[in-house]
């Protein structure tokens, strides 16, 4: 067979659905292949469409995302992306044709060093130099991808090599046994440190999500009647957020964090990176000798910029399991009985906290503008409970976090990186990756325009994704950034270039343009009843709604 033959062979041996991409030249050699693989192939209008399909593929499904861009001009359009995918830790295959290896001493048009674009966002990269190079190439790859600490790789592949004819097996990599088991003598240690603390904290961060340790992690926090907090970034579902002990994520500065654990006298962190802030600001997060226990798959986050008391290189689903265990055996009736005080204590005061929010939001049932909490209350009003959200809201994020449903595992997916133009093509692959639930996509108006092709993806492969659009005529979240920082032209009043106004953007003809049904909303009293009839439509819609162009200073 050709390398172009053999390579998609061995992806769907690997059990590759999709393959995401934008073509080019380059890559029509390899494409050749594609008619006879197997493979459904999703096309993006952008590279950068098309790699935040696959990643958001990757992350909904578990499995690897595959995409394929166009040389130099394609991989340079996808390295945003990139960057949130190696942040977000998801196990996605990039490939990209390269010019013909005969004279690329010759600088031809397009190409470029792509190993070098590539490597600081990927745990692997590589080019095929021999025919014979890229199947093995290409498991390695599929391996590295999906083995913990998960995260992207990339291939380049030459024009010339696809159509070799050279002799393989054609076989995916074979499956590889990756979930550690954590020492018995660190699990005791972390149980009687645990089991000792009046009042314990858990942090919960993305990496509970990726080990599929949700339901481990709810066990241990309810054995210990702790408080759950996600992390500062925490961008996946890896605690249910109706259950009583949960309090939200941390604001991403130090002295925030700080303030969330004064009263904590133990603390656990499970998958999480400690820490990702916002802004530059002074101080430590721990209190000076708190006990800080810190389980990740990945050494590389364990006391990565802050020591810890304790810290455990294992699988986060089983170790979890293994505490909680030991947990079981250590705890007294006195233990117990304190834990489950301490348990009833949090969810009394996180029903309280509910209650109020609920009530504000209603109290502005007749504002106009629409304000972005009366948006996200009525949104999570006529949503079903499997709902999956997909966000890039900027300013609207702590609405959306505090308002739509996120108890199930795989209901939560955002930027990790702050990324704009992700959540556009993420929605693809998160439907693609949850074909049988309902994708609610909360996208800021200024982050449409960074991907705004995906619409005519999701319109051209008929996906349920309903778009809302918080609509404030401009990049708020820059506005406030300004007032937090303090700046001279913040306290005139002026925001240079962050006002998308003189047009204003007319999203429903845009969408309706790339064949997406659009709405625009600007009285709350309509606001339920479009949301539901968009909701029911059978293909992708987007729901315009014009919010209060208010804003603050974030600190």
């Amino acid at each position: 067979m050709t390398v172009a033959e053999i390579l998609m062979e061995v992806l769907t041996s690997a059990g590759v659905r999709y393959l995401f991409g934008n073509p080019g030249t380059t890559e029509l050699p390899f494409l050749d292949a594609l008619p006879d693989s197997g493979l459904e192939y999703v096309v993006g209008l952008q590279e950068a469409v098309a790699v935040a399909a696959a990643d958001g593929y990757a992350q909904a499904s578990g499995q690897v995302g595959v995409v394929n861009v166009h040389v130099a001009p394609g991989v340079a359009n996808s390295l945003s992306i990139l960057h949130n995918a190696a942040r977000a830790k998801s196990p996605l295959l990039l490939t990209a044709g390269q010019q013909d290896t005969r004279f690329l001493l010759h600088e031809p048009i397009l190409a470029a060093d792509l190993v070098q674009m590539t490597e600081q966002f990927t745990k692997w990269s590589c080019e095929v130099r021999r025919p014979e190079e890229a199947p093995v190439a290409l498991r390695r790859a599929l391996t590295v991808a999906t083995t913990p600490p998960t995260g992207p790789v990339f291939l380049s592949l030459p024009m010339d090599l696809m159509g070799a004819v050279v002799e393989d097996a054609a076989r995916g990599p074979g499956p590889v046994a990756t979930r550690s088991l954590p020492e018995p003598s660190a699990i005791a240690r972390a149980a009687e440190l645990l089991r000792a603390a009046g009042a314990p904290l858990v942090i919960a961060g993305d990496g509970v999500a990726r080990a599929q340790a949700l339901p481990e992690l709810v066990a241990l926090a309810e054995r210990l009647g702790a408080r759950v907090h996600g992390e500062p970034v925490y961008r996946r579902t890896s605690f249910p957020s109706d259950h009583p002990l949960w309090r939200g994520g941390l604001f991403p500065a130090p002295s925030a964090v700080r303030k969330a654990l004064e009263d904590c006298d133990a603390l656990l962190v499970v998958g999480a990176n400690v820490f990702t802030w916002f802004l530059h600001a002074p101080g430590e997060p721990f209190p000076r000798g708190l006990p800080v226990v810190q389980i990740d798959d990945d050494p590389w986050e364990i006391g990565r910029s802050y020591p810890v008391t304790l810290g455990i290189v294992a699988d986060p689903k089983g170790t979890l399991a293994a505490l909680t265990a030991a947990l079981a055996e250590r705890m007294s009736a006195a233990d117990r009985a304190a834990a489950a005080a301490r348990g009833q204590q949090i969810g009394a005061a996180r029903a309280e906290a509910v209650a109020r929010m609920r009530a504000a939001a209603e109290a502005e049932a007749d504002r106009v503008p629409i304000s972005q909490a009366y948006l996200m209350h009525t949104l999570a009003s006529v949503v079903p409970d499997d709902v999956v959200v997909v966000d890039e809201s900027a300013t609207s994020l702590p609405f959306v976090l505090r308002y739509l449903p996120a108890g199930r595992p795989g209901s939560f997916f955002g930027s990790k990186t702050g990324t704009l133009g992700w959540g556009m093509g993420a929605a693809i692959g998160v439907q693609l990756g949850a074909p049988g639930r309902k994708v609610i996509a909360t996208i800021g108006d200024g982050s449409v325009m960074y991907a705004p092709q995906a619409l005519w993806t999701a319109a051209h492969y008929r996906l349920p994704i309903t778009y809302v659009v918080p609509n404030n005529a401009s990049y708020a979240i820059l506005k406030s950034g300004m007032l937090s920082l303090g700046l001279q032209s913040a306290k005139r009043g002026i925001y240079p270039g962050m006002d998308l106004v003189n047009p204003e953007i007319d999203y429903p003809a845009l969408a309706k343009a790339l064949g997406v049904r659009a709405e625009r909303v600007e009285k709350p009293r309509e606001l339920r009843d479009l949301l539901v009839a968009c909701l029911a439509h059978p293909g992708p819609t987007l729901v315009d709604v014009v919010i209060d162009r208010g804003f603050k200073a974030m600190l």
